[in-house]
């Protein structure tokens, strides 16, 4: 026999069924970041470098460790092993630092002292591979290579041009950025100054690709900002002048070698007219 209820006896018998959950939140998405410690002169694997992560969290350029205000350094961290690599598992969508707090033994700290990068949503499927380069504490190397940017029309040179040398150090044909089996960065990035020229010092023997990164107000990158690779050796001189040129409109800027110890100039093309 069904009872009829009138409607407040409805409302107390309602309250007191059960309640429906909640949907449960989803979890943040995380993603894997392998952290990769090399020699800076020749690639190899080095084992024994130990990382901590630093999340960016007051909104400040770079990494604040101490203070009020600092970043927030995460749980964890990781040892590099015998392949020179270690892992570490790391929510997506932030911003972190990797700072390299011990060093692979006979090895100096990075040129740098911390590496950047965001990790972005997608990095949940890929991965991201951070590269941390070290060099020998006993490596004096008397290589160096000048880069001069120039206007392309004038020749007048060309203040606040950037650039980065990159070292080929994995046999692949070309330059690779990224990865677990990238080239390497030897030195960290170089602006010219008012002369229009900024250097790079202390290079081993081998092959280099310059790398363009910016370039001064009006004017643009070109499509491929990649030239090279040089070769810097006994052959050269272990001196090398790289001169880049660039209009203001598009165009293919000319990049030129100059072999100082032979006082004699092999370009690639002529600035352009």
């Amino acid at each position: 026999m069904v009872w009829p209820i009138g409607l407040a006896a409805a409302v107390v018998l309602a309250a007191a069924g059960p309640a429906l959950a909640a949907p449960p939140a989803a979890l943040p998405a995380t993603a894997r970041v392998v952290l990769r410690s090399t020699d800076v002169d020749t690639g190899a694997p080095l084992s024994g470098a130990r990382f901590e992560l630093w999340r960016e969290t007051n909104d400040r350029a770079g990494l604040q460790s101490t203070g009020p205000a600092a970043d927030e350094r995460q749980d964890g961290g990781c040892v590099t092993a015998a392949k020179g690599v270690c892992t570490v598992e790391l929510t997506t969508g932030e911003t972190y630092y990797a700072v390299q707090v011990a060093v692979p033994a006979g090895y100096e700290r990075p040129d740098e002292p911390f590496a950047g990068f965001d990790l972005r949503e997608g990095a949940a499927r890929e991965g991201l591979v951070v590269n941390v380069p070290n060099r020998r504490r006993d490596a004096e190397y008397g290589g160096g290579i000048r880069v001069r940017k120039r206007d392309g029309k004038t020749g007048a040179p060309l203040h606040g041009a950037v650039f980065e040398i990159w070292k080929e150090t994995n046999a692949t044909t070309g330059l690779q950025t990224a990865g677990v089996e990238a080239d390497q960065r030897a030195r960290p990035g170089c602006a010219t100054d008012a002369d229009g020229t900024c250097d790079f010092e202390g290079l081993a023997d081998g092959a280099y690709f310059l790398v363009e990164k910016d370039v001064p107000e009006g004017y643009v990158l070109p499509k491929n900002p990649v030239a090279g690779p040089w070769r810097l050796d006994g052959e050269s001189g272990r001196r090398l002048v790289l001169t880049v040129y660039n209009k203001r409109a598009e165009q293919i800027p000319t990049v030129g070698a100059d072999d100082d110890r032979r006082s004699r100039t092999a370009r690639a093309g002529a600035p352009p007219e």
